[in-house]
C-alpha cells in the first residue's frame, strides 16, 4: 500500500528553514524555486538574522573563518569556528595587508592595490562574488552605502576617488553606482580635507557613510558623514571624548543595534577602555552616553594594530578581534567588568587577518 506524503504547512516549513545556519541554506537553494525565492525574501532574512549568534568573519592567509560567539552573556563565553570553503573566495592569493574591507548590510566591499586596483562585492555565506567594473580607471574605494528608491529597492553605491595625475591640483572624488557601473563626479570646494582625513576608515549605517574628522581650528575630533541620496558631505556630531594628549590613544567607531553608533576609546598608556553609545541617528540631536568603563591592563594596545581590528557590543559585553602585540596571533577578547578572556583563533591563520563583524544572508545585488 502506497503512503501519500503530506506536505508541511508553509508557515511551519518557513519556521524550520529560518533556524538553519547559512551554509545549509546555501545548499538548499537548489531544492526548489520556492525555497530559493524565500531565501531572498526580506522578512525571512530579518527573521533569520534575529536568530543568529553574534560573531566575526576572519579573513586571513591561508584560511578564512566564520566565528560565532556561543553564550555571549554567560560566565564563560566560547567560540565556534567554521572554515569557509575555498570556493567562497575566488582570489586565494589576496594580500590582506594591502586590502581595505568595508561592510554594508550583507555585503563586503574589497579594495586591493595588488589586484591592479581591483574592487569587488562579496557575500561569503552565499559564495557570491561580483567585480566592480572600473573600465581601467584607478578608482580607490572608501566605503559602500546605498540610496533607497522605494520600500523594496536599494541602489548600492561606492564613494571613492581617482588617483590624481601629476598635473592635477586636486583629488577627483566620485560615486560609483554598482548596478549601472556609472561614475558621478562630486565637486569639493574645500577638497584638501578629503585626503587628509581617515575617509578609508568609514562605517556604513542606514545607507550613509561616517568617519572621524579632526577640526583644525579647535583640534577636536568629530564625525563627518556622506549622504548617498543627495551626494553631500556634512558634519554629523562631536565625539563625547577626545584623545588625552596622546596621538596613540585609539578611537574606533562601530554600528550599535543597527540604528546608532558605539565608540571605543582606549588610553594608550593605561590601556583602559571607554565605551560610548548614541541615541538613534534619526533623532534631531545626537546624545552620547557612557556605557562601560573597563580597566583592561592585560588587553593589547589597539594603536599598534595596523589593520584587521574590529569590535562589537552585545548587551554589556565587549567583543574585540585583533592580534596579540607580541606574536601577531589573531585573537578574540571578551571583556566586561567581571571578565577579560582571550581566545586564540585556529593556528592555521599564519598572517594577521582582517576581522569584520557582519552577519549576513542576502544575495549580492
Amino acid at each position: 500500500m502506497t503512503q501519500t506524503l503530506k506536505q508541511l504547512p508553509w508557515e511551519l516549513e518557513e519556521n524550520i528553514l529560518s533556524r538553519l545556519p547559512p551554509p545549509s541554506l546555501v545548499r538548499l537553494r537548489t531544492v526548489c524555486q520556492r525555497w530559493n525565492a524565500l531565501f531572498n525574501d526580506k522578512s525571512f532574512v530579518n527573521d533569520h538574522f534575529s536568530r543568529s549568534r553574534p560573531g566575526f568573519l576572519f579573513l586571513g592567509s591561508p584560511k578564512n573563518y566564520s566565528i560565532d560567539i556561543i553564550n555571549p552573556n554567560s560566565n564563560d563565553p566560547t567560540t565556534q569556528s567554521c572554515e569557509l570553503p575555498l570556493s567562497a573566495m575566488p582570489y586565494q592569493d589576496l594580500h590582506y595587508r594591502c586590502t581595505t574591507i568595508k561592510a554594508c548590510d550583507e555585503l563586503l566591499l574589497f579594495n586591493n592595490r595588488y589586484w591592479n586596483g581591483l574592487s569587488a562585492l562579496w557575500n561569503p555565506w552565499l559564495s557570491q562574488f561580483k567585480l566592480i567594473k572600473k573600465d581601467g580607471a584607478q578608482f580607490n574605494c572608501c566605503g559602500l552605502g546605498y540610496e533607497i528608491i522605494d520600500r523594496t529597492n536599494k541602489v548600492y553605491k561606492i564613494l571613492g576617488y581617482f588617483d590624481p595625475d601629476p598635473e592635477e591640483e586636486c583629488t577627483r572624488v566620485a560615486i560609483y553606482e554598482c548596478a549601472s557601473h556609472v561614475f558621478k563626479h562630486i565637486d569639493l570646494p574645500e577638497h584638501k580635507w578629503f585626503m587628509s582625513e581617515g575617509v578609508r576608515d568609514t562605517v556604513s549605517l542606514k545607507g550613509n557613510l561616517y568617519w572621524f574628522s579632526l577640526d583644525a581650528e579647535t583640534d577636536e575630533y568629530f564625525i563627518r558623514s556622506f549622504d548617498f541620496s543627495v551626494g553631500t558631505f556634512k558634519p554629523f556630531c562631536l565625539l563625547p571624548c577626545q584623545k588625552d594628549g596622546n596621538y596613540r590613544d585609539e578611537l574606533l567607531l562601530q554600528v550599535f543595534k543597527e540604528d546608532r553608533f558605539s565608540l571605543l576609546k582606549q588610553n594608550y598608556l593605561t590601556r583602559k577602555i571607554e565605551i560610548w553609545v548614541t541615541n538613534t541617528i534619526d533623532e534631531e540631536e545626537v546624545v552620547w552616553t557612557k556605557m562601560m568603563n573597563l580597566p583592561t591592563t592585560n588587553f593589547p594596545r589597539l594603536f599598534e594594530q595596523f589593520y584587521g581590528k574590529s569590535y562589537f557590543i552585545y548587551d554589556k559585553t565587549l567583543f574585540v578581534c585583533c592580534c596579540e602585540n607580541s606574536t601577531s596571533v589573531p585573537c578574540i577578547y571578551i571583556v566586561r567588568e567581571d571578565l577579560c578572556k582571550q581566545i586564540h583563533i585556529d593556528s592555521g591563520i599564519f598572517q594577521c587577518c582582517h576581522c569584520v563583524y557582519t552577519p549576513s544572508l542576502f544575495p549580492v545585488p
